[in-house]
């Protein structure tokens, strides 16, 4: 079998690489100014990020040094607040509030719903949040259906440890007036 080649044939060959080539660049061209756009794009919203991510470490540090220094403080205050009504022999409207432990409304962020939620859980006290571990968040929180998050998101155990600790003025000073 002998092969011959057909000039004509060669030729349209040779016309089709060419424009197939040309129509390869032309397609080309404007991704590749669209790729170098969203690459700059990425790099210019990766600085963002990382000045966000720096600022929001500037100010967990700025926020644990202000809670270390609300601490000493808010404990004399409830210090006093006490030694006050005892001189005062139970002048209940100066002294710290009580807590009513078996309240898990009082917690910033617990409302009638949630608080439902948690005592379908058996969860009915403070002082019951105030001793849960990581484990035991996890454990809950994935009982909480569309509360879920709120745990930790709300700080609730930080909350209860708190006011388990009697440690009103810390609790008032980052979470508000209690009651």
């Amino acid at each position: 079998m002998q092969y011959t080649l057909d000039p004509q044939l060669i030729a349209v060959a040779l016309v089709a690489l060419l424009l197939g080539l040309m129509i390869g660049f032309t397609i080309r061209s404007p991704l590749k100014r669209r790729v170098a756009v969203l690459n700059e794009r990425h790099d210019g919203l990766a600085r963002e990020r990382d000045g966000a991510n720096a600022e929001r470490d500037r100010l967990i540090v700025e926020l644990k040094a202000r809670e270390a220094q609300i601490r000493p403080l808010s404990d004399e205050i409830d210090k006093l607040r006490r030694d006050f009504a005892r001189a005062q022999r139970g002048e209940a409207a100066i002294a710290a509030p009580a807590v009513d432990m078996g309240n898990v409304a009082l917690l910033k962020g617990v409302g009638v719903k949630f608080g439902e939620r948690l005592a379908a859980a058996g969860i009915t006290r403070i002082d019951q949040i105030a001793g849960w571990s990581g484990g035991d968040i996890s454990v809950i929180d994935a009982q909480m259906g569309d509360f879920r998050g709120r745990i930790a998101g709300d700080r609730l155990v930080e909350q209860a440890i708190l006011l388990r600790e009697g440690r009103v003025t810390e609790y008032e000073t980052l979470f508000g007036k209690l009651g």
